[in-house]
């Protein structure tokens, strides 16, 4: 009520201008609608105490209610920011004020009309100039500073606010009050944008709205205090022109530096959040990997005695055919349990990065005769057929022979564990535009579109009813990544469920001029033990059953057997017993294998040192390298592992 009592007092009638009405809008904006009696009974009273004429007396209230209340409702429906902190907050609110700035003038013309008192377009026109001025300072004012949060500053900060407003005041004051046109040819009345330039782009919307009021009242009370009344208004017309254009202007600019520091802290806060995930998740990853490992080395253990045990028996021969097929079954069990084993660390491995290969020549049809005969336990339980179709000619690959037949016998298994009893696999090799085609097609399950977007990701299962036999859901994770090291791809098709699915892997075949043919081993002749002692191989191991069963292997092959299940006693056996080799355990419980043989190298020994480990990483290989490690054999080992360490057998 006091601002309206003031304006009426205090402006003279040529200005135009009423700044209790911006408030007004503010108040409507903030506390609601509810309020627009207070609105209209302050601007009543207001005109009251002002001793403005009749008509006025009942008109302005009206016109202070209607503007209040569409200015605040129109704010309010485009959900307006009070912050400015976007480039749509500073267009609404602009386009929202041009807008209910109508009402002033116009309302006025029509009750001039009623009345019959004289109103120009030329009136109208300074009447919207003054309201759309004042509402362009004054609301954004209010807005903002009503508004939370109001940011905290340094003392640098403040010190640089301070004297930025110091710099505006003072050119205010020469250009409006003082008078002061131009200074040594240089026109002052461009002055004040340095000013508002800076706090625009670096004090942020709050402080540009406080500055544009700022300049305008210099702008106002020096136009009214120099101005003679008989031009003052086509004087304030020209000066809220000036404001309307400058207070513009510079919101817009401010919203947009604002909403770019907006932008680049909420990309910042994204960016440290993403890399806050990605710690997570590759701690997260590290420590899965940390626990397969863990967790294969863990398995290794217990099953080594098995592994031992089951070529014991097969070297002593069995009693009938019934022990021979239990003794075979029980080998290829044990096979399919170290080769998920395998897997599972070499999913892990893959994961991080830390597996290589050993790429050589490699004829493709001599690799699947190994995935073939690797698998054939699965097929011969299903009474399943195996056809297979090899090319017309020898091709060669360069890469990993182990890999190789390690991805065809995943695919060769699963197509046996997702086919019925009785049902035939089909195994065709093809040479197209230098590519190797393998195709391994079933009649099982078949895939859903689905399966088959998901199909080579690690851990995915095929749906597959009521069947119980179902895997890690690894291996074809591991047949894609395997390929795609050796440079080929792998693809899967399936006309649905239940008919069956064709999986074919493409690798690049060497050029014939890159083929290098030489002869090679075509396995190890059965070794017959010595008719006198070996040598002396001493096994270091903590797990009495694993080490005593590896020892019984060595025996029954002429071997002569040592003994130790810790670092100390394996260290004072190695050098009292001069053995020819030594297999020691990584994990004893005194210390590890790794510094028992930096010992025994230290001290002397030139015999091979042999690691058992239940790992086979790549930081286990550095290992065995820096440690003067010569080989090394993952649990559980058989007798083919040995033979391939230890080459007298």
């Amino acid at each position: 009520m006091a601002v309206y009592v003031g304006s009426v007092l205090l402006l003279p009638a040529a200005a135009s201008l009423n700044p209790a009405n911006m408030i007004a809008l503010c108040a409507l904006f903030f506390g609601g609608l509810r309020l627009w009696p207070v609105v209209l009974g302050a601007a009543l009273i207001g005109g009251l105490l002002g001793q403005v004429p009749d008509q006025t007396l009942v008109v302005s209230p009206v016109i202070a209610v209607a503007f209040a209340s569409a200015g605040s409702y129109l704010l309010r429906r485009v959900r307006l920011d009070p912050l400015f902190r976007h480039m749509r907050d500073a267009f609404a609110t602009l386009a929202v004020l041009g807008f209910v700035s109508l009402l002033v003038p116009t309302v006025e013309a029509a009750t001039s009309a009623v009345g019959g008192l004289p109103y120009t377009l030329g009136m109208w026109g300074y009447g919207y100039v003054a309201t759309l001025s004042s509402s362009f300072i004054v609301v954004p004012l209010i807005l903002r500073w009503s508004a939370k949060p109001r940011f905290r500053r340094t003392l640098l900060e403040a010190v640089e606010t301070v004297g930025i407003f110091i710099l505006l005041i003072g050119i205010d004051w020469m250009l409006f009050v003082d008078g002061t046109q131009t200074i040594l040819g240089i026109y002052l009345m461009y002055l004040p944008l340095i000013p508002l330039f800076v706090i625009a782009l670096r004090l942020r919307p709050r402080f540009v709205t406080l500055a544009l009021c700022i300049t305008s009242l210099f702008a106002i009370a020096g136009t009214l205090a120099s101005t003679e009344s008989v031009a003052l208004a086509q004087r304030l017309f020209e000066v809220e022109l000036f404001l309307i254009a400058l207070s513009a202007s510079f919101l817009l600019i401010s919203s947009l530096a604002e909403d770019r520091r907006v932008n680049r802290n909420i990309m910042f806060s994204q960016l440290a959040t993403l890399e806050n995930m990605l710690a997570r998740v590759s701690s997260e990853s590290r420590a899965k990997n940390d626990f397969i490992a863990i967790l294969a080395h863990e398995l290794r253990n217990p099953l080594a005695p098995i592994v031992s045990t089951i070529d014991l028996l097969q070297l002593k021969g069995p009693r009938d055919a019934e022990e021979k097929e239990g003794l075979d079954m029980m080998a290829d069990r044990m096979a399919t349990v170290r080769r998920l084993l395998d897997d599972l660390l070499d999913v892990s491995r893959i994961s991080e990065g830390k597996i290589s290969l050993k790429k050589e020549q490699v004829e493709l049809e001599s690799a699947l005769k190994s995935a073939i005969l690797s698998t054939e336990h699965h097929r011969k339980e299903l009474h399943q057929t195996l056809v297979f179709r090899g090319a017309n000619r020898p091709l060669y690959v360069a890469g990993d022979s182990v890999r190789i037949e390690q991805i065809f016998s995943n695919l060769l298994t699963n197509a046996s564990k997702y086919s019925n009893s009785g049902d035939t696999i089909t195994l065709l090799v093809r040479e197209e535009q230098g590519l190797a085609e393998i195709e391994v097609s079933d009649e099982g399950v078949g895939l859903s579109p689905h399966a088959l977007e998901t199909i080579f990701l690690p851990f995915q299962q095929i749906e597959q009813g009521e069947r119980s036999e179902k895997g890690l859901g690894i291996g074809l994770a591991l047949v894609r990544n395997f390929v795609e090291m050796h440079g080929g791809a792998v693809s899967a098709e399936s006309e649905g469920i239940g008919a069956g699915s064709r999986f074919t892997v493409r690798l690049p075949v060497l050029p014939a001029d890159d083929i290098s043919i030489t002869e090679e081993h075509q396995g190890s002749k059965p070794a017959k033990a010595p008719k006198k002692p070996g040598p002396l191989v001493l096994i270091v191991d903590d797990n009495d059953a694993a080490a005593a069963g590896i020892g019984r292997l060595l025996e029954l092959q002429g071997y002569s057997v040592a003994y130790a299940y810790d670092g100390k006693e394996a260290i004072e056996n190695t050098f009292s017993l001069s053995p020819a080799a030594v297999l020691l355990d990584i994990g004893l419980p005194d210390q590890d294998g790794y510094a028992v043989a930096k010992k025994l190298r230290k001290h002397g020994f030139t015999g091979r040192i042999i690691a058992l480990t239940g790992y086979s990483t790549g930081e286990a290989k550095k290992h065995f390298r820096n440690s003067g490690i010569d080989d090394y054999l993952v649990k559980p080992a058989g007798l083919v592992d040995l033979r391939r360490v230890l080459p007298e057998l």
